[in-house]
């Protein structure tokens, strides 16, 4: 257990430099150790701009080993590589039931980043109890799409209270497009935060 946290630390490290000479030293190491730190290994390596590796990590995995976080690391890496079609191609296949909140955030950051509205609109579907998170990125995507009325009626009508973040998404996406009228009633969400 020391080894693992260790190894993750240095990793953590290493993307923060980035090296990628030191990534993939370190990432040898562990393989001599026996100890695989997928998710840390596919950060590092996306850190250092080297996908291909990422991928490979990945793709080096039996089938049952591909969890949920090392599918949720690599399309991380993907869509900041701008690469967002492919984030999503992750996890096709996978049960609804199986994706954690952090793979649905990854997932729609990705759609919002990539301008793939529908794809969004799709993921955001499938989640039975939506975080803040989740409807921060849908505002995000849909306020980049133009989506700004649609972007405030999920505001307005999610069960959660808005928060700083999705209003300053909300009114960035009024200013960009123009939409005074919707950026006044947004002052009225905020006055409630």
């Amino acid at each position: 257990m020391r080894v693992r946290r260790r190894c993750a630390a240095l990793l953590r490290r290493a993307a923060s430099l980035p090296s990628l000479p030191l990534v993939a030293a370190l990432h040898a190491s562990s393989l001599r150790r026996g100890v695989l730190l997928v998710p840390s290994l596919i950060h590092a390596y996306s850190c250092c701009g080297d996908l291909a590796s990422a991928r490979n990590v990945f793709d080096e995995l039996p089938c049952q080993e591909r969890t949920i976080s090392a599918r949720t690391a690599l399309a991380s890496a993907f869509s900041a590589h701008g690469r967002c079609a492919e984030a999503l191609d992750l996890f096709a296949g996978v049960d609804d039931e199986e994706m954690d909140g952090q793979a649905v955030t990854v997932l729609l950051a990705a759609c919002a980043r990539a301008g793939m509205v529908e794809e969004g609109r799709r993921v955001f579907a499938k989640v039975r109890r939506p975080a803040l998170q989740h409807y921060t990125c849908m505002v995000k995507m849909l306020g980049r799409a133009g989506e700004v009325e649609e972007a405030e009626r999920m505001v307005v009508g999610m069960e959660a209270r808005p928060d700083r973040v999705i209003c300053a998404a909300l009114l960035t996406a009024c200013r960009v497009h123009g939409r005074v009228d919707v950026a006044e009633r947004v002052a009225g969400l905020m006055r409630c935060v």
